[in-house]
């Protein structure tokens, strides 16, 4: 696999590969893609420039979407001391699911003639929207990526940004650092979303068994295919990140987004507003902190570019030991920081997470706590002139949880020799900003970690103040409390009226 020892002495700092060379990243405005553009700003002093491909979204221009980003506390440190470095960052206007990712010709020029390294970063994360939908935007791309790097007349490294449950679908749960080959060549499925042939399309998906868990894993494993199929012979890895959790110690220790992952479910119980899930208790999550994954993406370009591993090269980016934990010791972290650490714009006080591994008793549970409450909190809404929501949230709740729920029940195994080898090729002195070694992290201290630097824990994001907000809390809990208790004494009532029909 590997054409040099990770022992050889006279591996050079990885920083050097960047000294001069552009660099072309999609997904920029993303959690990772974020991550990942801090880690080459702050990592390799000498890059030229790092072109981001931003579309506009909800009326916000590209430009303005980059000075977003800026604003981000990831790049707090920059903005303060060296502000001049983020004059590197240039801002390519495209759209990766289009064709030729949106750009028009004179910024495919400007990339064909400057850019040396390609980190696609960018893919639609919704579990649950259309399968075709969701291989136009992470499939397509794929491919128009390809095509961008064969013109490109500096090229040296793509790296891809995949997920380690590309080949969940397998009976066996043990990963390898290979691609799963389709049935079918992924030219043909090209061709299928290129001509928006749906019916040939679903022919082509029907074939390719066992069934995947969901939408957005088939088309990473359709795109690394697709990678395989028709860049095997470029400098290319792929990394697959497991479930991705906040920053282990860079930039700074705990920084998370709250739309990431699962962030967003955290997030749901932290505010209250989820008191039950369908799990397995003692399921293990696969967590890996934001700036391991960021730093193997940079790692990866290096080793690929320089031939020091063969390509392409395939990195299950997860765990150590130390974070494969158990769902309910993950609850039981987020319980113990919700409980010290309040949550602005909280639903209702926060509880120990109801973790069921029963179908038909998480239906009757997610009635009695998610569904009852819902329904006469629409009413009250309804009545205050208000539109009703609760009710609605829930039952998106349950629809993205049926899709992630293949997760909650089984145990994966990761191969990670080339994770392993990626970290010894790096020099000690670099160590201290870019590693990928963290066996030391614990869910418990990075969890604790987080109220410090992330956006979700600032109150300015609350029209309310602490005491109002804890006031308010305090009466829809009871208000949700006393809902519940004249349930549960109506259905006492009827069933001793029953009863005592029966035996009279």
């Amino acid at each position: 696999m590997f054409e040099s020892s990770p022992q050889d002495n006279h591996v050079p700092r990885f920083a050097n590969f960047y000294d001069g060379k552009s660099v072309f990243v999609t997904g920029a405005s993303g959690f990772i893609g974020a991550v990942l553009l801090e880690t080459l700003l702050r990592c390799c002093p000498g890059i030229k420039s790092i072109y981001i491909l931003l579309r506009s979204k909800k009326n916000v221009q590209p430009e303005a979407r980059k000075e977003q980003i800026f604003n981000r506390k990831l790049f707090e440190k920059f903005k303060e001391e060296t502000p001049e470095i983020l004059k590197k960052v240039r801002v390519i206007s495209g759209d990766a699911s289009l064709p030729k990712l949106g750009m028009n010709e004179e910024d495919i020029q400007l990339l064909v003639d400057e850019v040396s390294v390609v980190f696609h970063c960018a893919a639609d994360i919704n579990f649950i929207k259309p399968l075709q939908f969701v291989l136009t935007n992470n499939v397509l791309s794929v491919s128009s990526v390809i095509e961008l790097c064969r013109q490109m007349r500096k090229f040296e490294a793509l790296v891809y940004t995949s997920t380690a449950y590309s080949n969940s679908n397998h009976l066996n749960l043990s990963i390898k650092e290979e691609i799963h080959r389709l049935p079918i060549r992924a030219e043909k499925f090209l061709d299928a979303l290129k001509n928006e042939d749906n019916e040939m399309l679903q022919e082509l998906i029907a074939r390719c068994k066992p069934d995947w868990p969901n939408s957005y894993t088939f088309s990473k494993c359709l795109a690394e295919n697709v990678i395989m199929d028709t860049a095997s012979d470029l400098p290319v890895a792929i990394i697959r990140p497991s479930v991705v959790i906040s920053t282990w110690k860079h930039p700074m220790p705990g920084y998370v987004e709250g739309n990431s992952g699962l962030t967003a479910l955290s997030l749901g119980v932290g505010k209250g507003f989820i008191k039950v899930a369908y799990a397995d208790p003692h399921c293990k999550v696969n967590l890996v902190p934001a700036d391991i994954v960021a730093n193997s993406h940079v790692l990866a370009a290096w080793s690929v570019g320089t031939k020091r591993s063969a390509s392409p090269l395939i990195v299950n980016c997860t765990a150590t030991e130390s974070l494969d934990v158990k769902f309910s010791e993950h609850n039981e972290s987020l319980t113990e920081l919700v409980r010290e650490f309040p949550l602005p714009q909280s639903f209702a006080q926060p509880q120990n997470l109801i973790i069921v591994p029963y179908k038909y008793l998480y239906y009757i549970l997610a009635a009695y706590y998610h569904y009852l409450p819902a329904i006469f909190l629409d009413g009250m809404l309804r009545i205050l002139g208000k539109k009703p929501r609760v009710y609605s949230l829930y039952r998106f709740l349950d629809t993205v949880m049926s899709s992630v729920n293949f997760f909650l029940f089984r145990n994966f195994e990761f191969e990670r020799k080339n994770m392993e080898f990626l970290d010894k090729l790096i020099h000690q002195e670099d160590r201290k900003d870019l590693a990928l070694d963290f066996r030391d992290a614990t869910i418990l201290r990075m969890t604790l970690s987080i109220p410090e630097v992330c956006p979700f824990y600032d109150w300015k994001i609350d029209r309310k103040s602490k005491s109002q907000r804890q006031r308010i809390m305090y009466m829809r809990h009871m208000l949700i409390t006393g809902i519940q208790g004249i349930f549960l004494m109506t259905c006492c009532l009827f069933i001793y009226w029953a009863f005592s029909l029966i035996f009279r």
